[in-house]
C-alpha cells in the first residue's frame, strides 16, 4: 500500500492488484499471441532451437527454415491490424483469456502425428503470432488504463520482462531436454506454458473501458479492485469521465492530425517501435543457437551462451522497472540506443579481426560473447521495454488504438523483411559491415529519442489528454464545465 494525496485528502493505494494485472496480462503474451510478453517470448526463442534441428536433421531447406522464423511475425501484422475491429467489439480481457485455447491448438499442430510436416508448423506459428500481435497491442493500453500514474512507468515495462521470461523459458527447455532430432517434444513443452493465460479470466476490464460503454457501476467495481476500499474512487471516475468525454468530442480528422503536438506522439510511438525492430535484437534472438555457435562463444557452448543472454535481458528489463522513474523514458531511450550501437561496432571490429587473421579467433575468443551480451543488456535497459510503454500513454484517447496498431503491424513486417534477407545481407556485404550498419541505424534511434520522444512519467492520462489541446471543447471537458 502506498498514500497519495487528493484534494487534500490523504489516501491508501492498493498497488498489489495493479501489479497482478499488469503480470497476469503479460504472462498472457504468448497466449493471445503472447498475452503480454511470456508467451511472445516463447514463441520468439522457439526458432533458435528449432531452426537449427530442422536444417540440420530434418532436411529443412534453408527457404522453409526462414518461412518457419519468419512467418511469426506476419501473423503478428495480422493480429496488430485486426484489433482495432475486435476490440471496439470485445472486451479486452475475454480477447486476452481466449487466446489459450486458440494458441494451445497452434502448438498442437506443431506437436502432431505429422508434426515434421513444415506446412503445420508454419500454420502454427503464424496463428501464435496472430495472438502475440493482439497481445502487442491490447497489453500496452490496458495496462496504462489500470495502472495509477504513480505506478504507471513500472508496470507497462512489465511487459518486456514478461517476453525475456519467454525466451528464457524456451532456452532453458532446449538446453535441459537437449533434443537433436525432432521438435515435438520441445514444442509440446513450450506450448504447456500457453495454460499461464488462465488467470486473465479473473481481471474486470479497466474503467476507462466500462465509462466508454456508460457503465458506471462496473468501473467503480473495477477501481476498487485495482485501487483498495480506502481509495477516492469517485474522484477517479470523475477525472475519467472526462477523458472519456473529451475523446467523444473530437473526431478522427484532418484537424486532428495536424496538431502538432499529435504529430509528435503518433512519430514517437512509430520512431521508436520501428527502431526496435530495425536494431536487429529480433532476428538475433531467432537464430541465437547460430549465431553463437557461428561467431563464437569462448568457453561456453552457444546452447550455454543462450542462457546467460536470457537471464541478463531478465535482470536489466527488471532494473528498468523501477529507474524508469527515476531517470525518465528519454534518458533510458538515448543511452540505450548509444550503448547498442557501440557494442555493435566493437563486435563487427571482432569480425573484422577474425577475417584478417582466422588465429584471432581464439586470441579474442572472449570479444563476441561479451559485446553480444552487452548488446542485449543494453536494448533492456531502454529501447526494448520503453518502446512497449510509449504505446500505452502516449497518444491521445482518440487515436491510441489504431495508432497503436498500425505501429506494432509495421514494426513486425520490417523485422520480417529483416529476418527473410539477414542472410543474404551477410553474403553481399560480410558480418562486419551489417555490424557497423546496424549501429549506425541505433545511433539514429538515440538522436531520434533525445530529441522527439517526450516523457509522461507522473502524469495521468487525464493530464496527457489535456496536453494535446486537441480543441477547445476538449479543455472545457477536461475541466469539468
Amino acid at each position: 500500500m502506498t498514500t497519495v494525496s487528493i484534494n487534500d485528502n490523504v489516501v491508501e493505494v492498493r498497488k498489489l492488484n495493479q501489479y497482478l494485472g499488469a503480470f497476469v496480462v503479460a504472462f498472457l503474451g504468448e497466449i493471445t499471441a503472447s498475452l503480454g510478453g511470456f508467451a511472445l517470448g516463447i514463441s520468439l526463442g522457439w526458432n533458435s532451437k528449432a531452426s537449427v534441428v530442422l536444417k540440420n536433421y530434418l532436411d529443412a531447406t534453408a527457404t522453409e527454415i526462414g518461412l518457419i522464423g519468419g512467418i511469426l511475425n506476419g501473423g503478428i501484422c495480422v493480429g496488430a491490424m485486426s484489433m482495432p475491429f475486435v476490440a471496439s467489439r470485445v472486451s479486452r480481457t475475454k480477447i486476452m483469456f481466449w487466446t489459450m485455447p486458440v494458441l494451445l491448438a497452434a502448438w498442437f499442430l506443431m506437436i502432431s502425428q505429422r508434426r515434421q510436416k513444415v506446412m503445420l508448423l508454419l500454420v502454427g506459428r503464424f496463428v501464435c503470432g496472430i495472438c502475440g500481435g493482439a497481445s502487442c497491442v491490447l497489453t500496452p493500453i490496458y495496462v496504462a488504463e489500470i495502472a495509477s500514474k504513480e505506478t504507471r512507468g513500472r508496470l507497462l515495462a512489465f511487459f518486456q520482462l514478461l517476453l525475456n521470461c519467454g525466451v528464457m523459458y524456451a532456452f532453458y527447455v532446449a538446453h535441459a531436454i537437449d533434443e537433436v532430432k525432432t521438435v515435438w517434444r520441445y514444442s509440446a513443452i513450450c506450448g504447456f506454458a500457453c495454460l499461464s493465460i488462465a488467470p486473465a479470466i479473473l481481471l474486470p476490464e479497466s474503467p476507462l473501458h466500462y465509462l466508454s460503454r456508460d457503465d458506471e457501476l462496473s468501473a467503480e467495481k473495477s477501481l476498487r479492485w485495482y485501487r483498495g476500499n480506502t481509495y477516492d474512487v469517485q474522484h477517479e471516475i470523475s477525472e475519467t469521465k472526462r477523458l472519456v468525454l473529451a475523446a467523444r468530442s473530437t473526431k478522427i480528422g484532418l484537424k486532428l492530425l495536424k496538431n502538432r503536438r499529435v504529430l509528435r506522439s503518433i512519430a514517437t510511438c512509430f520512431g521508436v517501435v520501428v527502431g526496435q525492430h530495425v536494431c536487429g535484437v529480433n532476428m538475433m534472438i531467432f537464430y541465437a543457437l547460430t549465431l553463437f555457435d557461428t561467431s563464437g562463444s569462448g568457453e561456453l557452448t552457444g546452447s550455454e551462451q543462450t542462457l546467460i543472454v536470457a537471464a541478463v535481458q531478465i535482470l536489466v528489463s527488471l532494473s528498468v522497472a523501477f529507474l524508469v522513474d527515476l531517470l525518465g523514458r528519454r534518458i533510458l531511450l538515448t543511452l540505450s540506443s548509444l550503448l547498442m550501437g557501440l557494442f555493435l561496432i566493437l563486435l563487427g571490429w571482432f569480425f573484422s579481426l577474425r577475417d584478417a587473421d582466422p588465429e584471432n579467433d581464439d586470441v579474442y575468443s572472449w570479444m563476441s560473447p561479451t559485446w553480444i551480451i552487452l548488446f542485449f543488456a543494453s536494448f533492456n535497459l531502454g529501447l526494448g521495454p520503453i518502446s512497449w510503454s510509449l504505446l500505452g500513454d502516449t497518444l491521445p484517447e482518440q487515436l491510441k488504438t489504431p495508432v497503436v496498431s498500425a505501429a506494432v503491424a509495421l514494426g513486425w513486417l520490417i523485422s520480417l523483411m529483416a529476418t527473410l534477407t539477414f542472410d543474404e545481407m551477410i553474403v553481399s556485404i560480410g558480418g562486419t559491415k551489417v555490424m557497423w550498419l546496424s549501429a549506425a541505424i541505433c545511433w539514429l534511434i538515440a538522436l531520434f529519442s533525445a530529441i522527439v520522444a517526450k516523457d509522461n512519467t507522473g502524469k495521468s492520462l487525464t493530464e496527457i489528454q489535456r496536453d494535446f489541446r486537441i480543441d477547445p471543447v476538449d479543455d472545457r471537458a477536461l475541466e469539468g464545465t
